[in-house]
């Protein structure tokens, strides 16, 4: 049984155990330090009013017993006859029968045993041995189970009850406002927008919600002006790009060619690299919730068909159908770039897998490369950062491409893990919950 996850469920089966142990004590000493002495009391009246009713019928003279007999049943309830027939055994014995049975064997030096009435059902009957007659005495069940004493006990469960239900209500009423807050804050996490939290409930939670909205409001307003000004770079930056190949192309054929041929590259270098960062400045999860039902073999079949060169071997076999409810256009770039990444640095043999459940749907690229130092596998995924540090794009890219990557899948709720494996290589994993498929 795993412990639960939710702040309101942890503290409201701590609560309820703590009041079950608070009422099971109460309960324990209720019953040892009242019920108990109580019952006893009242077994031991009841066994001397007993035991005084047979006595005084058995000395009074025979003409007048009709007359006791008829008190006893106006003022007690208890009926007296002389009997030679075995009692009818209890069905079931309380405790209150024990102590009165314990309390008539006290006064008469006799063991006595107590029997239910074979004609009423809300009988006791009891044989007691007086002046060498057996008397069956009938009396009420009512009589030896107090209602007050049952109404305290009920009063502690009614009690124990409120408390526990009113904890709950309160316990609900403040963690409402924080489990909101979490799911903003997770899908603010993820790029989405989120709806500004009410601001209302105790001060300090007020305070929570207003801190949490000032602050989607300003990093919204954040993210804006960097996608603003990092689009004016790129706008201002491709412009004279443009005019320094325009003018590039107009040199005369007699210029040196391997300049040219250079200058042409760090052209489409800059270029490319500046739609990079464009890319990873966008909200990259603009189309988050467009999800759509896809087919992962096919979709896996048609990236690797693209990715596949003479040079590389890719190792691919479809096995069983797997149907996602997934962002299509942000997992096929997502798988594209980590194909090409492990086509890349990777060496000669890649393999792609999957595997498909009810639970999580989980896609794996292998290769044998070289693998990752272990100190830097989650600083990979940081902006600009490369391995190969000399920043030349024979060895290596931009230095964005895992970051887009992160950022995707970070937004559409996709785990993505890297791995070394034991015999060289690395292993690529995307986890996608079925709360997302």
């Amino acid at each position: 049984m795993r412990f639960p996850s939710t702040l309101f469920a942890r503290t409201a089966l701590t609560l309820a155990i703590a009041f079950l142990l608070l009422l099971l004590l109460s309960a324990f000493i209720f019953n040892r330090f009242l019920m108990q002495p109580i019952a006893r009391q009242a077994s031991d009246d009841a066994a001397a009013l007993l035991v005084l009713s047979a006595q005084t019928w058995a000395e009074l003279p025979p003409d007048t017993r009709l007359d006791f007999e008829d008190e006893l049943i106006l003022s007690h309830g208890i009926t007296l006859q002389q009997t030679d027939q075995p009692l009818t055994p209890l069905t079931t014995k309380l405790r209150y029968l024990t102590l009165l049975e314990q309390a008539l064997e006290y006064r008469i030096g006799a063991p006595v045993k107590i029997g239910e009435d074979p004609i009423s059902a809300n009988e006791y009957e009891v044989d007691l041995p007086i002046a060498g007659r057996i008397l069956r005495m009938s009396f009420p069940r009512e009589r030896f189970i107090p209602p007050k004493q049952f109404a305290l006990l009920w009063l502690i469960l009614a009690l124990a009850l409120a408390t526990l239900l009113t904890t709950l209500l309160l316990v609900r009423h403040l963690t409402r406002p924080l489990a909101k807050l979490s799911a903003a804050t997770v899908k603010f996490g993820r790029g989405g927008s989120t709806e500004p939290l009410t601001e209302s409930g105790p001060q300090e939670l007020k305070m929570l919600a207003r801190s949490f909205n000032q602050m989607t409001s300003e990093l919204d307003e954040l993210l804006t002006n960097r996608t603003t000004l990092l689009a004016g770079i790129s706008h201002d930056l491709r412009t004279p790009i443009a005019r320094l190949t325009l003018a590039l192309e107009m040199l005369p054929q007699k210029s040196d060619a391997e300049l040219m041929e250079r200058m042409r590259r760090d052209l489409k270098e800059m270029d490319q690299l500046i739609a990079r960062t464009l890319e990873l400045a966008r909200n990259i999860d603009d189309h988050a919730q467009e999800t759509e039902e896809v087919e992962l073999p096919e979709l896996l079949d048609g990236i690797i068909a693209e990715q596949i060169t003479t040079a590389t071997k890719i190792l691919w076999q479809p096995n069983e159908s797997c149907l996602i409810q997934v962002n299509s256009i942000a997992l096929r770039r997502v798988l594209a770039n980590l194909l090409e990444n492990a086509l890349r640095y990777g060496g000669d043999l890649v393999q792609v897998r999957y595997q498909c459940n009810s639970h999580m749907t989980r896609i794996e690229i292998l290769d044998n490369g070289s693998g990752i130092p272990d100190d830097q596998i989650k600083t990979v995924f940081q902006p600009f950062y490369r391995l190969e540090a000399s920043r030349n794009t024979a060895t290596g890219g931009s230095g964005l491409g895992l970051a887009i990557v992160q950022q995707l899948c970070h937004s559409n709720g996709w785990q993505i893990s890297l791995d070394n494996r034991k015999k060289g290589g690395l292993i690529t994993s995307i986890e996608i919950p079925a709360s997302h498929t």
